[in-house]
C-alpha cells in the first residue's frame, strides 16, 4: 500500500480518468467541430468542446492530481501549470508519476505560505528573507530532515511554477522570486568535452559531489557493477539448482540475465511472441539465436535504445519449454481474467502474453507498449528481482557474495564473454581490439570507454584470480615445515 500524507487529504486528489484532457472550451463561440454540453449541476449552461486531435485514451490522462486551497477552491494556478506539464507529451508518454511528485511538493509550499499566513503571490518584501519563497527556502534548511538534493528539487518545482505563472497568469518578477546567475562550466564526457550554459539559482543548496568507483567495480548507468569470480558463479549456479528451493520462473529469470546480458526490464517483458523465432532454421553459427528488443518490439530496454540478444540454444529451448508447461498457462488465464475484471474492454492476444507471470497470473515489469501502463497509477518495475536476490544470498555457500544484485549478472556475462576470447586472441584467431569490438556489441554499449572500463576490470579480476591460485599453493603447502621459527634481518 502506498504512503498517503495525511494533510493532502482532501488537499490533493487523483482524478482516476480525466477525460479529453486537451480539450478547448468555449463559452460563446461554437468552432466547427466542436460538441456542445452541459456543466455538472447546471444542465442549462452549455459550452461547445472542441477535442485534441487523435482518438481512444490518447486523449485522456490517467491518475492526475488536482489541488485545493484550504476553503475548497481549485488552486487553478497550479493546476493548469501541472496540465501544461502533459500537454506536449506523446500519448504513450503520459505517466503523470513525474507530475504527481511535482504536485505533493506544490502543495507543500502553499501549507507552508497558509501556515505562516503568507500570501503566495506577494513579493513586495523590500528584501529577499521577506519574500515567501526565500522563508520557504530557510524552512526547509532549518527542518533538518531533508537532505540538500531533495531541498534543492522542492525549490526547483516552485521556482518553475512561478515561472510559468509568471508567462500565464501574473505580472511577476522573477528576479523577486529567486536571484538567477548563468553560469558556463566544462564537461568531460564519453563523446569528449562539451561547455555547458546553465541558470544557477540562489535556492540551493551544495550537493554531495559523485562518490568514486569502489575498487573492484565498474560503474555503468550510475550503478556500480561487478562481476562474479568463476568460484562464486560456480555457488550460484549450485545454489539455483536445488529444484525443491528455486521454481522454473526464478532460475530462468536469473539465467536469461546471466547467458545475454539484458537488464531486468528487457528479461520480464519478454513475450511468447519473442519464442516462435527460436526454430532450427534460425539458429546461428554459433549456436544462438537472434532476438530483437527496444522500440516496437514489445521488449523493454534502458532509455529505449534498439538491442540486439543472443540467446543460446540450450536457454531459448527451456524457455519455450517453460511457456509451454501447465503451470504457466494457468497463469495466463489468471492474467486475462484480472485484465478482463480490472480494465473491461482491454484485452491482450496469446502472443502478446509476457513469458514470466508469477503465480497470481500478474507480470514482474510492466512494458512501456502494454495498454495498461499509462492508466495504473504504479506499475510493476520488476521487484521479483529484490525477492530472488535475498533467498539467493540466504540459500548459496558461504563463496557467494553477500552484497550481491541482480545486475551483477550483467557484469558477469561480460566476464564470461571476455575469458572465451581471451583465448581466442592468444591462439590468433581474433586481432586484439576485435575483442573490445565483440564485446562492446553484445553489452550494447553506446559509449567504447564504457566497454574498456569493463576490461580494465576484467583483467584485473582475471590477474587476482591467478595471483591467488599461486599463491594458495605457496603459503601452507598442507604442513607446518613452511611455518619460520628463524630470526632475520630487516
Amino acid at each position: 500500500m502506498s504512503y498517503i500524507n495525511p494533510l493532502h487529504q482532501g488537499r490533493l486528489i487523483l482524478i482516476s480518468h480525466l477525460r479529453d484532457a486537451f480539450a478547448s472550451l468555449y463559452v460563446h463561440d461554437a468552432p466547427k467541430g466542436s460538441a456542445t454540453l452541459g456543466l455538472d449541476g447546471d444542465a442549462s449552461r452549455v459550452v461547445s468542446q472542441l477535442d485534441e486531435v487523435g482518438g481512444g485514451h490518447d486523449r485522456d490522462l490517467f491518475n492526475f492530481p488536482f489541488l485545493f486551497h484550504a476553503n475548497g477552491d481549485p488552486w487553478h494556478e497550479a493546476n493548469d501549470y501541472l496540465l501544461s506539464l502533459m500537454r506536449d507529451r506523446s500519448p504513450l508518454n503520459r505517466r503523470t508519476d513525474d507530475v504527481r511528485r511535482r504536485a505533493s511538493k506544490l502543495l507543500d509550499y502553499l501549507l507552508f505560505c497558509e501556515d505562516k499566513n503568507l500570501d503566495w503571490e506577494d513579493f513586495s518584501g523590500a528584501r529577499p528573507p521577506h519574500r515567501p519563497t526565500y522563508k520557504y527556502f530557510y524552512h526547509l534548511i532549518n527542518e533538518g530532515h531533508r537532505s540538500n538534493q531533495v531541498i534543492n528539487q522542492y525549490t526547483a518545482a516552485v521556482y518553475h511554477f512561478y515561472k510559468y505563472v509568471s508567462e500565464h497568469w501574473r505580472n511577476l518578477d522573477m528576479k523577486r522570486v529567486d536571484t538567477i546567475k548563468q553560469v558556463r562550466f566544462i564537461v568531460q564526457g564519453s563523446k569528449g568535452v562539451r561547455v555547458v550554459d546553465a541558470e544557477k539559482r540562489s535556492q540551493t543548496l551544495r550537493t554531495t559531489p559523485v562518490s568514486s568507483v569502489p575498487l573492484g567495480f565498474v560503474r555503468e548507468d550510475g550503478e556500480d557493477l561487478r562481476p562474479l569470480s568463476n568460484r562464486e558463479l560456480g555457488a550460484f549456479l549450485a545454489a539455483i539448482r536445488n529444484e525443491k528451493e528455486w521454481s522454473a520462473v526464478e532460475r530462468l529469470i536469473l539465467m536469461t540475465a546471466l547467458m545475454t546480458g539484458a537488464r531486468k526490464q528487457t528479461v520480464l517483458t519478454m513475450r511468447l511472441k519473442h519464442l516462435k523465432g527460436f526454430t532450427e532454421n534460425k539458429l546461428q553459427p554459433g549456436g544462438d539465436y537472434k532476438l530483437h528488443a527496444g522500440p516496437g518490439t514489445g521488449i523493454d530496454t534502458k532509455y529505449d535504445k534498439p538491442h540486439v540478444l543472443y540467446v543460446p540454444k540450450q536457454l531459448a529451448e527451456e524457455l519455450v519449454t517453460l511457456s509451454k508447461s501447465p503451470m504457466m498457462k494457468k497463469r495466463r488465464e489468471k492474467f486475462s481474467a484480472q485484465l478482463e475484471a480490472s480494465r473491461p474492454g482491454l484485452s491482450v492476444v496469446e502472443d502478446d502474453m509476457y513469458l514470466f507471470l508469477s503465480d497470481q497470473g500478474n507480470c514482474y515489469y510492466m512494458a512501456e507498449s502494454d495498454p495498461r501502463y499509462t492508466i495504473v497509477k504504479s506499475p510493476q518495475t520488476g521487484q521479483v528481482t529484490e525477492t530472488i536476490k535475498r533467498k539467493l544470498i540466504q540459500k548459496a555457500s558461504s563463496l557467494f557474495p553477500k552484497n550481491f544484485s541482480y545486475h551483477w549478472l550483467r557484469a558477469t556475462f561480460g566476464y564470461q564473454l571476455y575469458q572465451r576470447l581471451r583465448v581466442l586472441v592468444k591462439e590468433g584467431t581474433m586481432k586484439p581490439g576485435e575483442d573490445i569490438d565483440f564485446i562492446q556489441k553484445r553489452m550494447h554499449h553506446e559509449s567504447r570507454e564504457t566497454t574498456e572500463n569493463y576490461l580494465k576490470l576484467f583483467m584485473m579480476t582475471h590477474e587476482k584470480v591467478i595471483a591467488q591460485e599461486i599463491w594458495e599453493g605457496k603459503l601452507f603447502n598442507g604442513g607446518y615445515a613452511v611455518l619460520k621459527v628463524e630470526a632475520h634481518d630487516g
